[in-house]
């Protein structure tokens, strides 16, 4: 029996974005291991490998989120990039909201960058899942599986997720590693939406603090002229500097990978570097040493 033979089909070279370092996902928050285990759960086979392979080759050029709403462009074997679109099961009515307003530990924490599990909890009592599902919420009125989230691609291939789809998903897993309040964004929550009307003034413009003498939030540099006798803040003495850092970019590491970067280098290897060149002349300065930027 003769075996069909496909041609070999090779992507074209594509200068979109990057992703970081996949690998660091699963040992970063919950929430990221979470999106990469249900990924794994969607039984991709070699789709997988090939999705993360476009992504840190940047086959993926445009990538828009306009909350559960998600379009992509991924550039493949064909001349023309294919259309990626994803549409996620948005919360219905308030319940969330009012009960996220009702719980101001719990908006706190998401505006620092942090998930609480309870929020799950809260999204489950509405029969919305807060990370995709591999299997159908129900069925739809003409007998079809339901699912959670609506993948569509342009590519010829017949499988849902494809690969240009899973490289999207895991693009959307480094933005949700460093900023989880995407998870309720492609739920139809928007946290910016949950704070009191003067706190989102605030920060949509933080010089309104800074122009008004009697809040609450006033200029830094005006607390510390008067306690220092009206030094200019750039004369107050700098701490002693720690020596024998081993990492000269620490809180770069911190901050995580850069959302949707284009870059060749990974973002923080690159700016590492210069920090490693940087940091003796900082050292220098700190102490009072003249130093030559020349």
């Amino acid at each position: 029996m003769s075996r069909k033979r496909y041609p070999l089909r090779v992507a074209r070279t594509a200068h979109g974005i990057r992703a970081q370092d996949l690998r660091t996902l699963v040992r970063t928050a919950w929430w990221a291991r979470r999106w990469i285990g249900a990924l794994e759960a969607m039984r991709l086979g070699p789709r997988l490998g090939r999705g993360r392979q476009y992504a840190v080759a940047g086959q993926v050029t445009d990538l828009v989120l306009e909350g559960p709403h998600v379009e992509a462009s991924v550039t493949g074997s064909r001349p023309d990039p294919y259309k990626v679109s994803l549409d996620f099961t948005a919360v219905q009515g308030d319940a969330v909201a009012h009960a996220l307003r009702a719980e101001p530990m719990l908006l706190a924490r998401l505006l620092t960058d942090d998930l609480p599990t309870e929020v799950e909890a809260l999204l489950r009592d509405e029969d919305v899942p807060l990370f995709p599902k591999s299997e159908p919420l129900g069925r739809t009125p003409e007998g079809k599986p339901r699912y959670d989230v609506r993948m569509t691609c342009t590519c010829p291939d017949w499988a849902r997720p494809c690969k240009h789809v899973v490289a999207v998903l895991l693009l959307l897993g480094e933005e949700i590693a460093r900023r989880p309040s995407t998870l309720l964004a492609l739920r139809g929550v928007d946290v910016e939406d949950l704070l009191p009307p003067e706190t989102s003034a605030n920060r949509a413009d933080p010089s309104a603090d800074r122009a008004d003498p009697s809040s609450d939030r006033a200029d830094p540099f005006a607390a510390a002229q008067t306690s220092v006798g009206g030094t200019h803040p750039s004369e107050i003495l700098l701490p002693p500097a720690r020596h024998g850092m081993d990492d000269p970019a620490p809180l770069l590491k911190r901050l995580g990978p850069v959302p949707f970067w284009r870059g060749h280098a990974r973002c923080v290897e690159a700016l590492g570097k210069i920090y490693g060149r940087v940091r003796p002349l900082a050292l220098e300065a700190a102490e009072g040493k003249s130093i030559d930027l020349r």
